[in-house]
């Protein structure tokens, strides 16, 4: 079983095709009215956008958290730091296991970067 998309509601749907595009520089691999797909590959799991004028996306708790994985942490958050996104409090680390820093999209969703420190 593979993960295949985790979705929000947004407010505003060109402003999160422009955040998940441009700033994360996701690749939109696929659009309908009011839809919007974000993935590294065709076929990979994706993140979905649902434009609802309701969404709220300001509570703490409310809606998904998509972790992405990356190789440097330091490096891209350093790097997404420069294009405006807010992290939130200090790198978290499991030792041994991951090191993880936490930040919001402009409508209040949660994201991670992921780094594993598993040896292969």
């Amino acid at each position: 079983m593979n993960v295949m998309l985790s979705w929000y509601a947004v407010k505003n749907l060109e402003q999160g095709k422009k955040f998940y595009g441009e700033v994360l520089g996701l690749k939109k691999t696929f659009e309908m009215q009011g839809w919007a797909e974000f993935s590294h590959a065709e076929g990979a799991a994706a993140i979905g956008l649902a434009e609802q004028q309701q969404a709220s996306g300001n509570s703490n708790d409310a809606g998904a958290t998509v972790v992405l994985g990356v190789q440097d942490l330091d490096r891209v958050q350093k790097e997404l730091a420069g294009r405006g996104v807010k992290f939130e409090g200090k790198i978290e680390e499991i030792p041994g296991v991951v090191r993880i820093a936490t930040f919001r999209d402009p409508f209040g969703n949660r994201l991670q970067l992921a780094q594993s420190l598993l040896q292969a």
